[in-house]
C-alpha cells in the first residue's frame, strides 16, 4: 500500500489542481484538463490517466482526454471508444456488476478502486482483468452526467502496489472541486444541477454561514437529529462525504449559474 504522508511537493500539486478547477480560470477548458491530468498523475502515481464519458446504453465512449508518458491524447466527439479493442465485450457484459457502473447505479459521484472491491485472487481470475484491463489496480472517480451516461477519471496502475488509503482519500477530497471542470469539458454549457430538496438547500446555506447543526435546528424549528438526517441525504445526492464537500459543490454550481 502507498499510504505515505503528503510532502511539500504534494501540497504544491494540490494547490495547482484546485486553481485549475476554478470556474473563472482564464485558460481554455481543454488545456486546463490536460494540465489537471498531468498534475493528478504526479500526485497519485499511476501509469497514465484519462477523463472519459461513457454511454452504457450505446455501449461506447463519447469523450476522452488522456495523458500518458508525457503525451496528450484527445479523442474525437464521436469516438466509439475502443469497440475493436480485445476484451471490450467482456467489459460491457460485466458492466452492471463492476465498479465501473457505480456512478450509473447509485446516481451519485463516486470514488472507488478495483482492488477495494475485488480481493487479490478474485482480481487475478477476473475476466475484466485477464481479458481486458491487465492492471494491478485502477482508481475511478465518476460523475453521473445523464441517464445512462457518466464521466469519470480513470487512473490505472500496471505495476507495483494497489491504490491505498492515501490515493482514495486525496481523490475523495478533490472530487467535488473537480466536478465543474469535468462537466464543462464533457458537456459544455450543460452543468447538471444536483436534485436536492428545498429543506436540504436551506440547511446547506446555513452550513455555509458557519452555523452548527444545533443552531440550524433552532432557527428552523426542527431537531438536531433531523438536521443531520437532511445533511446525510444531501451528501448522498451531491456525491460528497462532508459538510465542506457539500458546500463546495453548491458554491460551484451557483458560480456557473
Amino acid at each position: 500500500m502507498s499510504d505515505r504522508s503528503l510532502t511539500p511537493r504534494d501540497f504544491g500539486l494540490l494547490r495547482d489542481i484546485l486553481e485549475l478547477s476554478k470556474p473563472d480560470h482564464p485558460e481554455p477548458v481543454q488545456e486546463r484538463v490536460f494540465q489537471l491530468l498531468e498534475h493528478l498523475a504526479a500526485l497519485i502515481g499511476c501509469d497514465g490517466i484519462s477523463l472519459q464519458e461513457l454511454d452504457s446504453v450505446r455501449r461506447c465512449r463519447t469523450y476522452c482526454q488522456a495523458y500518458e508518458d508525457g503525451e496528450r491524447w484527445l479523442g474525437p466527439p464521436d469516438d466509439v471508444g475502443g469497440q475493436d479493442q480485445p476484451g471490450v465485450d467482456v467489459f460491457w457484459d460485466g458492466w452492471w456488476t463492476s465498479p465501473c457502473s457505480l456512478p450509473d447505479r447509485t446516481g451519485t459521484s463516486v470514488t472507488a478502486s478495483l482492488r477495494s472491491v475485488y480481493g487479490e485472487r478474485e482480481w487475478l481470475r477476473s475476466p475484466l482483468n485477464t481479458e481486458y484491463l491487465h492492471v494491478v489496480d485502477e482508481l475511478l472517480v465518476g460523475y453521473p452526467t445523464s441517464a445512462g451516461q457518466s464521466a469519470r477519471f480513470l487512473i490505472p496502475r500496471d505495476h507495483g502496489a494497489e491504490f491505498g488509503h492515501r490515493e482514495l482519500t486525496l481523490m475523495e477530497g478533490l472530487m467535488p472541486h473537480l466536478r465543474p471542470l469535468v462537466f464543462e469539458s464533457v458537456r459544455p454549457g450543460r452543468l447538471s444541477r444536483p436534485r436536492i430538496t428545498r429543506r436540504q438547500q436551506e440547511i446547506l446555506r446555513a452550513v455555509a454561514r458557519g452555523q452548527t447543526n444545533r443552531e440550524i435546528g433552532r432557527s428552523l424549528g426542527i431537531s438536531e437529529a433531523t438536521v443531520r438526517k437532511h445533511l446525510e441525504g444531501a451528501y448522498q445526492r451531491l456525491g460528497v462525504l462532508s459538510r465542506t464537500g457539500a458546500v463546495t459543490v453548491m458554491s460551484s454550481m451557483n458560480s456557473t449559474a
